[in-house]
């Protein structure tokens, strides 16, 4: 049975399916048939199925972690239900959706926004407040909420994500970790019937995902608010989510509890879900001198930083640091939000320049020198994929990585074609970046980055958004740049990527380095072959 119902903005009348009976009053969100397809990159291309037959409630108060294999729709899906597709994306709805009592056809995303809070995976594209206490009052200030209530509310959220410090700080100068609770706490501060969360734990540190779910688990009891959280690290769902919805090429193939994990876990693995067991691993580090390495690729010698933009009273980005990377070490950087990881890999391609000390790649001292000139010796991504991209095709993009290492036109493209097929990209090739979703375009600045083949690789959180297939294929990837006498230096909240992968990690808190040396794993693999405990 089909029911009419207005068209955006009132105007005109869609066709939408009736609601069944089982779908209850208690259900805050609830999805029928709903289907999705991007309008065609350029013309002559074919329109692009996200979203096919989706359907599914979730009951007010619930926890629901969305979970699949990159490129299952995930994404798509939660802009479907906050309101930016179809009303801020060009392409083609189907079916039915409706969130806390707004069809999401016929309602406008401010409307949305007013009962729905949500944080996508690029934060620092969401922020619009100078500071962060003006971020998080925005909301409040939009719904016309009294003076003195807002600065108790802001002072609340603040204390409750332990952000108390950032009060004052201009958002241009965090950290992408504490630029996501910043956006968490402007889309929790109104209390929301709603908050959709896209890949939090991209950016986010351990504390910083306890935090999350504590919150969440806070207003679930306090005001039944409802969470929906799209991840791939499952860790936290298996732990707190109510429920599970695994996405598989655009179709939701379960509506579960979160004992799936335990229950069907063969199956996740077998599209790429990662499976949690155990305790997560503590990352130990051999009691090496920081300037022990025989052949240095990279060198930090009393290194200080301060951000331009940051205020008189903050710390420094960065305070005497001082380590030795040795030529084909895998190296990753490790520590809280704010700690200085990004800033540390941006002074590698003299995108930032040191206050004090001295960084130098392949002897090569980076303070003289331009980004431009550092391109034959690094090749950096940030946290941020768009930053580095042209604009091109993706085949296109990774051409041009190549050209800027120095690889000649004749052994480009069979280059091209090794990286697109590394990272999946088939389908997606000749199409223009700006048109790929965040994961394809991390993708896409990863392969550009790896086809240079410079002496030095720098990546900011490379692993964020990929299942676990695409990851560990990234892992290897980088793995036999070292062995082939490449260096590789990986900020990442994923400590089991470094303690599995990574030869060295360097441990970073507050600006200072705390720890550099061997990550023990090789240290207790030698233990075990002599019978020794693991």
């Amino acid at each position: 049975m089909w029911i009419a119902s207005p068209g955006e903005n009132g105007r005109g009348a869609v066709s939408v399916p009736a609601i069944p009976m089982e779908y209850g009053v208690a259900d805050i969100i609830t999805v029928m048939n709903l289907g999705w397809a991007y309008a065609p990159a350029s013309e002559g291309d074919d329109a692009r199925v996200a979203l096919h037959d989706v359907s599914c409630y979730v009951p007010r108060g619930g926890v629901i972690g969305v979970v699949g294999p990159s490129g299952s729709g995930k994404s798509t899906f939660a802009k479907a239900l906050v309101g930016l597709i179809p009303h801020c994306t060009a392409g083609t709805l189907t079916g039915y959706a409706r969130i806390a009592d707004m069809n999401v056809k016929s309602t406008s995303v401010s409307n949305l926004s007013l009962r729905v809070g949500y944080v996508g995976q690029e934060p620092w594209g969401q922020l619009v407040a100078e500071t962060v206490e003006e971020e998080i009052a925005l909301p409040l200030e939009n719904r016309g909420v009294a003076p003195d209530e807002i600065r108790a509310r802001v002072d609340e959220v603040l204390a409750m994500l332990h952000i108390e410090a950032l009060r004052h700080r201009l958002t241009s100068t965090l950290s992408a970790g504490e630029l996501e609770r910043v956006a968490i706490g402007s889309a929790i501060a109104a209390g929301p019937d709603v908050l959709i969360l896209d890949e939090p734990s991209n950016t986010l540190d351990a504390q910083g995902r306890d935090d999350l779910f504590a919150i969440i688990d806070r207003m679930r009891a306090n005001g039944r608010m409802t969470t929906l959280v799209v991840e791939q690290r499952t860790r936290a769902l298996a732990r707190h989510a109510t429920g599970v919805f695994l996405m598989v090429g655009g179709e939701i193939i379960r509506r579960t509890g979160a004992d799936i994990f335990e229950r069907e876990g063969a199956l996740l693995e077998s599209v790429g879900v990662d499976v949690p067991r155990g305790d997560g691993p503590v990352l130990t580090l051999a009691d090496d001198e920081p300037a022990a390495a025989k052949e240095a690729a990279v060198v930090f010698e009393h290194v200080g930083l301060r951000h331009p933009d940051s205020a008189p009273d903050e710390p420094p980005a960065l305070e005497d640091v001082s380590f030795r990377i040795e030529r084909g070490s895998f190296v990753g950087v490790v520590g809280a939000n704010g700690s200085g990881k990004s800033t540390l890999l941006r002074l590698l391609d003299a995108q930032l320049r040191p206050r004090s000390g001295r960084v130098a790649v392949a002897g090569v001292g980076v303070a003289s020198r331009r980004t431009q000139q550092m391109a034959r010796l690094v090749a950096y991504v940030g946290q941020d994929p768009a930053a580095t991209l042209l604009g091109g095709t993706v085949r296109e993009e990774i051409a041009q990585g190549a050209r800027c290492g120095g690889v000649r036109e004749t052994e480009s493209n069979a280059r091209v074609n090794e990286m697109i097929r590394l990272f999946d990209l088939y389908g997606v090739e000749d199409t223009p970046v700006a048109h790929l979703s965040s994961g394809q375009r991390r993708a896409t600045a990863l392969a550009a980055a790896l086809a240079a083949r410079t002496p030095l690789i720098a990546l900011d959180e490379p692993l964020a958004g990929f299942d676990v297939r695409l990851r560990t294929r990234v892992l290897d990837t980088l793995a036999e740049a070292c062995a082939s006498g490449a260096t590789v230096i990986m900020a990442s909240g994923d400590i089991a990527a470094v303690d599995e992968y990574c030869t060295h990690a360097a441990r970073l808190d507050a600006g200072r380095l705390v720890g550099y040396g061997r990550v023990a794993r090789d240290v207790r693999r030698a233990a075990s072959s002599q019978g020794g405990a693991r």
